[in-house]
């Protein structure tokens, strides 16, 4: 009976410090998965903001150039204006 004791119990020891070797590293692995998935959405939403960051500053420098060319007119308008007035009162 010792002797199949002295036998079985390395086995049944070495087994059960194989398995729990195999549950930690699968453990780890899914931390590491979880963490690594967390990150990669984070990067995804991070680009979806700065594409989106883009596209606005894009419009405000569409509205910027519009604005800029109407107060081009708006000053050659009035510089027209200011020059009949000066030829008005000239008469």
């Amino acid at each position: 009976m010792e002797t199949a004791l002295l036998i079985i119990l390395p086995i049944v020891t070495a087994a059960i410090a194989i398995a729990s070797f195999f549950i930690a590293r699968n453990a780890e692995a899914r931390k590491r998965g979880n963490v690594d998935g967390s990150l990669r959405s984070d990067v995804t939403y991070i680009k979806e903001k700065v594409t989106e960051l883009c596209r606005e500053l894009k419009r405000i420098d569409a509205t910027l150039t519009d604005h800029f060319e109407r107060i081009i007119r708006l000053e050659e308008s009035s510089k027209a204006a200011h020059k009949r007035l000066d030829e008005m009162t000239k008469k």
